[in-house]
């Protein structure tokens, strides 16, 4: 009996060390969930240049410039206990700016798969399930701030 509850105490405490890593940042034991590969391309057709500054709450991925069907690419491990992961990205284009949450794990994570890409055009974004179907295309408006 007393090593029934040793290992029930012990099999608690891992899943409690589990849980709170999971909810600081959702990239502890990454081997249970794959990574995403995140690419969102300039399909402004005018030749606009576009900036880009993606982040969510604990990794800055940095502003970079892209040309027209320039990709801006970067990889992260969605949290595997509680569907939290979101990433957002501004965008600047001429005297526009706009923001977009281009990951929403809840939305998006059976959507993607693997790789997630969004095409970025002046109306708004478009996000391309290429692993599924090139052709399919699912498109955003700009969010009014």
């Amino acid at each position: 009996m007393v090593s029934l509850s040793k290992f029930a105490l012990s099999v608690s405490m891992l899943l409690a060390i589990i849980f709170v890593f999971q909810l600081k940042g959702g990239n502890s034991f990454s081997i249970l969930k794959p990574v995403v590969h995140m690419y969102i391309t300039n399909n402004l057709t005018n030749g606009e240049q576009l900036g880009v500054h993606c982040k969510d709450k604990d990794h800055d991925i940095g502003y970079r410039a892209i040309h027209f069907q320039e990709p801006y690419a970067f990889t992260f491990r969605p949290a595997f206990f509680i569907s939290n992961t979101l990433y957002f990205c501004g965008f600047n284009f001429g005297s526009e700016s706009h923001y977009f949450d281009v990951y929403v794990q809840d939305r998006d994570e059976k959507a993607v798969d693997k790789e997630c890409h969004w095409q970025i055009n002046k109306y708004g974004p478009c996000r391309v399930n290429v692993l599924v179907n090139p052709n399919s295309i699912e498109c955003f408006p700009w969010p009014s701030d």
